[in-house]
């Protein structure tokens, strides 16, 4: 059994004594949101690694305290390498995000994920290797961080040309949808950003001008950036091709296939991306789906409507 678990320490084992796991089982299970709602199903339910949440919650409690020990910037080891019920999971999110974004998603965010990233199926990306392809191609950095930072540290980094990024992954029962931002949001949702010029310039458009807000003490107008931010980056939809039909932008909802479903098959609740419209139907909630989501006219004019409105902050 390739990384079992047998790896783990005497401490862990005890601590996981309730948590019976082996590699090999293979359970079909239906995902829920935290609200306890089941997502709308994308593809047939594959058959999930079991990797139950008492499991995740230690992985990442090891491989936090790992990143939270090794100077900012630099990618820790893993502690015991990563398991094989993780490299599972990744494969089968992989598969299931890829499939929903072939069918939801627009295509730059397909072209930066393909050609850009380029993943492998097979396993959890090695973050070194992904770093180096990263500031090779587009001239940021991957920074390893330990789960949701507070914004203004947030919009640093991103000022700094720098994408923080989680190392752990979800458990099995969060398969389509978590409120947790683990490897797979910033993976497959942020990180094939920064291989499309314009909203490269995006993200860091946002963190000059965080900082700008910070230093001017202007509070209103820090909180309709963030407004702003997870309207376009976290949740936005574009229109898309010659037929202009609407696709999905967002990180977090292109990399959570349960809500990537639910925004693009309700376009009841599509609103165009507009100021006022965000400012008064926007919402910076992660703990499920959104109940407005605001649509673009271009993923590149997009980017230049949002930078421009920046500029007026």
């Amino acid at each position: 059994m390739a990384r079992s678990l047998q790896k783990f320490s005497a401490h862990t084992r005890l601590h996981m004594r309730d948590v019976a796991i082996v590699s090999s089982r293979r359970w079909n299970v239906v995902a829920t949101t935290c609200s306890g709602r089941a997502p709308a199903a994308t593809t047939e339910t594959p058959m999930l690694p079991f990797y139950p949440e008492a499991l995740a919650k230690e992985r990442k409690r090891m491989i936090n305290a790992a990143v939270a020990s090794t100077p900012a910037g630099d990618v820790p080891p893993i502690p015991h390498g990563y398991l094989e019920e993780e490299h599972m999971m990744w494969r089968a999110i992989f598969r299931n995000v890829s499939t929903s974004a072939s069918r939801y998603a627009c295509r730059e965010y397909l072209h930066a994920l393909r050609e850009g990233a380029a993943y492998w199926e097979d396993s959890v990306p090695d973050m070194l290797e992904l770093n180096e392809r990263v500031r090779r191609q587009t001239g940021w950095r991957v920074a390893p961080c330990i789960g949701s930072i507070p914004p203004d540290e947030f919009f640093a980094e991103l000022e700094a040309r720098r994408m923080p990024c989680t190392m752990y992954i979800r458990p099995h029962t969060k398969y389509t949808f978590t409120e947790d931002p683990d490897c797979v949001h910033e993976m497959l949702g942020h990180i094939p950003h920064l291989f499309i010029p314009s909203w490269a310039r995006l993200y860091q458009a946002f963190g000059r001008a965080a900082r700008r807000l910070m230093e001017s003490g202007d509070s209103d107008a820090y909180g309709r950036l963030n407004l702003m931010y997870f309207a376009v980056v976290e949740k936005g939809l574009v229109r898309d091709g010659p037929a202009g039909e609407v696709k999905a932008i967002g990180a977090s909802v292109i990399s959570g296939a349960g809500e990537l479903a639910h925004a693009l098959s309700s376009p009841e609740i599509h609103l165009p991306l507009e100021v006022d419209l965000v400012m008064k139907y926007g919402s910076t909630n992660e703990d499920g789906f959104m109940e407005r989501y605001f649509v673009g006219e271009g993923v590149d004019t997009m980017a230049d409507f949002v930078i421009d409105w920046m500029s007026t902050l």
